[in-house]
C-alpha cells in the first residue's frame, strides 16, 4: 500500500529513501487511520522540594522578617551571597557528609559549581572578597535557600530556607553565650516557650585527643565518628568495626589479625646494619637506606599507635555518651578526663554556659559531648536548638569555627562563630504550637466592583485611589452580582466590597466571616 502513496510535495523527500522520509503522521493522515497518543502524565516536583501557597508565603516571610529583626536587634546586619559557588570553596572544610549531599555541576565555561548547602561558607567567602568592615567583629545575618541531597525517603526537605547570623572576629566565652542566646531567644521572640538548647564541644573532644598521642588519621576518624559513639554500645561496636577495616586497630591487618611483636633497639641496629650491605641496599631500587629505615619506623609507630586507638576509642565513647544538666555533666567529664588541654576547653565551655544564665536561658540548657553537627569546619562549642513539640527534629544550631577563614584563603586564623535556623521547622513549630494567627498579615485588603459596565472606569479610579492610601485592593473583572462578590471575599479574606456607579458615588459592604 505503502508504494502508492504519493509523497505530499510538503514533506522532506527524496525519490530513493521516500519509505524513510515520510513521517509517521503524513501515513496516518494518508490511510485515514488514527494513532493513538498516550496521555501525558500530570507534572509532579521534584522529591524533598515544597510549593508554597499565598498564605503560607505570607506567613513564612512573617516568620523570617521576625527571625532578621530580632537578629538585628544584636547588631546583626543583613548581607545576600549567591546560590551558587564555586564547589571547590564548598568542600574545603565542609566534610565528606556534607560534601556527598551537595548539588554539583559543571556550568557552560567548564567551571565546577555547586547550589549552596549552608551559608557559613559563603558569607565568610564574601568577608575575605571585600565584605568586610574597618573593624573586628563583623557581625551578618541572612536568610536564604541551601540545597541537600537527600538520599533517604522522607529523610526532609532538599531545598529548604536557613536564617542565621555570623560573628567574625570574636572569641572567648562571650560571643559563644551570645550566638547560642540569640538562637534560643529568637524562638521565643515568636511566642513559643519551653525551647531546649543542646551543647557539645568538638574543641574539648580535639584536645582530649591531641593529648593521647594518637595520628592525625586515627584523631579525624574518632572526632567524625562522635556522635556514633554516643550512641551507646551498638554505636560503639559498629565504630570499632570500621576502624578495624581501616587498619586503625590492632588486628585489623592481616588475615588472621596477628601482628609482629615491636622491634626493640637492637632489632633497629640490626636493620640498619643489613642496609648497609650494598646487595640489600640494591634490592630496594632508588630509596636510600636512610628513606627505608625512616618508612619502616613509622610503620612501626603506626602499629604501636595502633594500641593506643583502642584506648583512645573506648574513652571518647564514654565521654561522648556524657549528657545533662550542665553542673552534672561536668562533672562526669572531669571524672574521666586529667589532660589540662581538655579540661581548659571545659572550664571555657563552663563560662560560656554561666554567662547564659544571664541572657535567662538557666533552665533550658543541656550538656551532650556526642553533639557532632556533621560539619568538619567546627572547631569548639556546637550547640542544638530543640522544642519538645518537633520531638528530635533540630530547629537549628551552629558552633565556633576558627579555622574556616584561613581553610577558604585567609592569610590569618579568624575566631568566629554562628548558627542558622531551618525556616520550615520553625514555621512548622508555630502551627503546632497553634500560633500561627500572630504571623498571618491582618487583611486590609478590599474588593473594588461596577455597579455595571458604563461604571469600569469609575470602578478602576477608585481602586487606583484607594491603593494610593496603601490598600490591597482587587477589581472585581467579571461584573458578578454582590452575593457572588461576597462569597469571592470570604474566600480571600477580603473584609470589604466597594460598589461603584457611574457618577464614581460609592457604596460600601462589610464581608461577614464565614460560617
Amino acid at each position: 500500500m505503502a508504494a502508492n502513496v504519493e509523497p505530499d510535495p510538503s514533506l522532506r523527500y527524496n525519490r530513493d529513501i521516500f519509505a524513510l522520509a515520510v513521517t509517521p503522521a503524513a501515513l496516518l493522515a494518508r490511510t485515514g487511520l488514527k494513532q493513538v497518543v498516550p496521555p501525558l502524565q500530570s507534572p509532579t516536583r521534584l522529591k524533598g522540594m515544597a510549593d508554597y501557597g499565598p498564605e503560607d508565603v505570607l506567613l513564612r516571610e512573617a516568620i523570617g522578617a521576625a527571625l532578621c529583626t530580632h537578629l538585628a536587634g544584636y547588631g546583626y546586619r543583613r548581607i545576600d551571597t549567591p546560590v551558587l559557588e564555586p564547589t571547590d570553596l564548598l568542600l574545603r572544610k565542609s566534610g565528606g557528609e556534607l560534601a556527598s549531599r551537595m548539588y554539583t555541576f559543571s556550568d557552560p565555561g567548564g567551571h565546577r559549581v555547586s547550589l549552596r548547602p549552608e551559608l557559613t561558607s559563603s558569607v565568610v567567602r564574601a568577608y575575605l572578597d571585600g565584605l568586610h568592615p574597618a573593624e573586628l567583629p563583623a557581625r551578618y545575618c541572612y536568610l536564604g535557600p541551601v540545597f541537600r541531597y537527600q538520599v533517604e525517603e522522607g529523610a526532609g526537605y532538599r531545598q529548604f530556607t536557613q536564617a542565621g547570623a555570623e560573628v567574625l572576629g570574636a572569641k572567648g566565652p562571650g560571643a559563644d553565650a551570645e550566638v547560642m542566646a540569640m538562637a534560643c531567644q529568637g524562638i521565643a521572640r515568636l511566642g513559643v516557650s519551653g525551647c531546649q538548647l543542646v551543647v557539645g564541644h568538638l574543641g574539648f573532644v580535639g584536645a582530649l585527643l591531641e593529648s593521647l598521642g594518637l595520628s592525625d588519621r586515627a584523631r579525624l576518624f574518632l572526632l567524625s565518628h562522635l556522635s556514633q559513639l554516643g550512641r551507646g554500645p551498638e554505636g560503639v561496636a559498629q565504630v570499632r568495626e570500621q576502624a578495624s577495616a581501616l587498619e586503625l586497630l590492632r588486628g585489623g591487618a592481616g588475615t588472621d589479625g596477628s601482628e609482629a611483636a615491636p622491634l626493640d633497639e637492637a632489632g633497629i641496629a640490626l636493620i640498619e646494619r643489613y642496609f648497609q650491605t650494598t646487595s640489600a641496599a640494591s634490592a630496594f631500587g632508588v630509596r636510600t637506606p636512610q628513606e627505608i629505615r625512616e618508612r619502616f619506623l613509622r610503620k612501626q609507630s603506626l602499629r604501636q599507635g595502633a594500641e593506643h586507638v583502642g584506648e583512645a576509642l573506648e574513652l571518647v565513647a564514654q565521654v561522648s555518651q556524657v549528657r545533662g544538666a550542665p553542673a552534672q555533666a561536668f562533672g562526669k567529664v572531669r571524672g574521666l578526663v586529667r589532660a589540662p588541654a581538655a579540661r581548659a576547653e571545659m572550664d571555657r565551655l563552663e563560662e560560656a554556659l554561666g554567662l547564659l544564665s544571664h541572657y535567662g536561658l538557666d533552665g533550658q540548657v543541656s550538656l551532650d559531648l556526642g553533639l557532632g553537627r556533621g560539619i568538619a569546619y567546627y572547631t569548639g562549642v556546637v550547640f542544638e536548638v530543640h522544642h519538645a513539640i518537633m520531638g528530635d527534629v533540630s530547629l537549628g544550631g551552629g558552633g565556633r569555627y576558627d579555622g574556616l577563614a584561613q581553610a577558604l584563603g585567609g592569610g590569618e586564623p579568624i575566631p568566629a562563630m554562628g548558627f542558622a535556623w531551618t525556616l520550615e521547622h520553625v514555621v512548622e513549630l508555630v502551627n503546632r504550637a497553634g500560633l500561627e494567627h500572630r504571623w498571618r498579615p491582618q487583611g486590609n485588603a478590599l474588593l473594588v466592583r461596577a455597579r455595571d459596565a458604563v461604571a469600569q472606569g469609575s470602578a478602576i479610579q477608585e481602586a487606583e485611589r484607594l491603593r494610593g492610601q496603601g490598600y490591597t485592593v482587587e477589581i472585581e473583572p467579571s461584573l458578578r452580582p454582590l452575593r457572588a462578590c461576597v462569597l469571592y471575599a470570604q474566600a480571600r479574606a477580603i473584609k470589604g466590597i466597594a460598589t461603584v456607579d457611574r457618577q464614581g458615588k460609592v457604596v460600601h459592604t462589610d464581608v461577614p466571616e464565614r460560617q
